[in-house]
């Protein structure tokens, strides 16, 4: 069983965490997210490699279910779609900025 400060640090863990999404969607809704859109730009051009979940079908690739694209800011996603990282490549050229800013906001929604 876990202790009342276990408890305690779990359940302030899991308020913060809901700030921290309710925030998310705030900004998202300003910036006038197209999520169909990133949904489909995903499909097309991610899912190959970071599967239909967000789980990551090749070594090394994030897990996108377990947060690891959540907690990084919008602006880093951006450039790793921009730019690519290791074995992705940049889609710079490929989608526009906008696109990318729906697909770095439809992967948030994995968590």
């Amino acid at each position: 069983h876990m202790k009342w400060d276990e408890r305690l640090a779990d359940m302030i863990n899991k308020l913060i965490l809901v700030v921290f999404i309710l925030l998310q969607m705030s900004a998202l809704k300003a910036l006038e997210i197209n999520m169909s859109e990133g949904h489909e730009i995903f499909i097309q051009k991610c899912m190959a490699c970071h599967g239909e979940s967000g789980d990551g079908k090749l070594p090394g690739q994030p897990n996108f279910s377990k947060g690891d694209a959540f907690y990084k800011s919008d602006s880093v996603l951006i450039d790793v779609n921009r730019e690519g990282k290791g074995v992705m490549p940049g889609f710079d050229g490929v989608l526009s900025e906008e696109e990318i800013r729906n697909v770095v906001a439809y992967i948030k929604t994995f968590l």
